[in-house]
């Protein structure tokens, strides 16, 4: 078996929700990287305004980060815009 085929097998192993959830984190962390480069932030800057490390913070934006609805009102506060809508 092909290594593209092995991995189209293991892709279409994972749940619906599971696919949902990793397109929203990567989708949440791609608005605050976009935002923190509209205003020329850095991941430090942003860290210290949210109470958090810059590791931590590095983590955000690395896509992956399972975000609390907590979080994400913190980070909208901080920035003073919506960072998802329902």
């Amino acid at each position: 078996m092909k290594t593209s085929d092995l991995f189209q097998q293991a892709l279409a192993e994972v749940p619906d929700d599971l696919k949902i959830q990793i397109d929203l984190s990567f989708a949440i962390s791609d608005k605050i990287a976009g935002i923190l480069e509209e205003r020329g932030m850095s991941q430090k800057d942003f860290a210290r305004m949210v109470g958090k490390t810059e590791t931590e913070v590095s983590r955000w934006l690395g896509g992956t980060h399972n975000f609390t609805l907590k979080t994400i009102a913190k980070i909208s506060s901080v920035l003073g815009c919506n960072l998802i809508t329902v």
